[in-house]
């Protein structure tokens, strides 16, 4: 997607993270101990969002530097009701920028700060992975929508772009949040960004780095697969496990392969 190029302040940077817990997670604990042990250290504020009644009474009776609410639904942030209910109640103090992922999803900060560097915080933009749904049979529905935003890479989105999305509201029948959320951003006038690297290589992803690099073919028995590359600037992957985020965190926290490593002292760019 086009984007127009400012450069906000790096001193400037301001970020929140919202995660998202599944109820049927196995061991919440542990995902709750990999992100806070990880990415979370370098939000200026991380809130997690739970309808496991039983994980949030335990999360209580601990000293956290961390806040957990709970959210008593049935529903989870695949439904656009519950997705914007978490958007909303998080930003009631406006932060610069928020991420919005769930329990699966890895945030590299240092990447997404650099790429943050080229928007403009003060205008209303969401910066995620657009999905193209449409097939040769979509121009049988002329109105509907084959445009998502995958919420399972991780959103990061401007203050200005909660306060007008707040206003998608109302509708008669339950959404999935990937396609209320493109949809409603182009409704309310929010700038979509879906950003690259250098080589064409997206850097918000909702799979894992193993699955991006060597899919399995047991998955695609009609047609062959080839491998695919990550980029170095990669900022979010999606559908994780605890130990794919240990390992991702143990990556980018020693200089491996002769890649570069975390330095959250400085705004250089994580190489993965």
């Amino acid at each position: 997607m086009e984007h127009e190029k400012s450069t906000p302040k790096p001193e400037s940077f301001n970020l929140r993270c919202v995660i998202i817990l599944h109820k049927a997670t196995h061991k919440p604990e542990n995902i709750i101990s990999a992100i806070t042990d990880g990415y979370a250290k370098l939000c200026q504020e991380t809130i997690f969002f739970t309808n496991n009644q039983k994980l949030f009474d335990k999360f209580q009776k601990f000293q956290n530097n961390y806040t957990m609410y709970h959210v008593d639904s049935s529903l989870n942030h695949f439904y656009w009701t519950y997705y914007l209910y978490a958007m909303e109640f998080s930003s009631k103090v406006p932060a610069q920028w928020t991420f919005l992922g769930d329990d699966q999803t890895y945030l590299i900060v240092p990447n997404l700060r650099n790429t943050l560097r080229n928007f403009d915080s003060e205008k209303p933009v969401v910066l995620g992975k657009v999905k193209d749904t449409s097939t040769l049979f979509s121009w049988l529905f002329p109105l509907s929508s084959f445009k998502k935003i995958s919420v399972r890479g991780g959103v990061v989105l401007s203050n200005p772009a909660i306060d007008k999305l707040s206003a998608c509201k109302g509708f008669f029948f339950s959404r999935a949040s990937d396609f209320a959320l493109y949809d409603c951003s182009e409704k309310y006038g929010v700038q979509i960004a879906d950003p690259f690297d250098e080589d064409a290589l997206r850097l918000f992803n909702d799979l894992p780095p193993k699955q991006i690099i060597a899919p399995d073919s047991k998955l695609f028995r009609s047609s062959p697969t080839k491998a695919g590359k990550c980029s170095d600037h990669a900022i979010s992957f999606g559908q994780l496990s605890e130990k794919d985020m240990r390992v991702l965190q143990f990556g980018m926290s020693l200089k491996v392969f002769g890649r570069g490593g975390l330095d959250t002292s400085s705004n250089e760019t994580t190489d993965f």
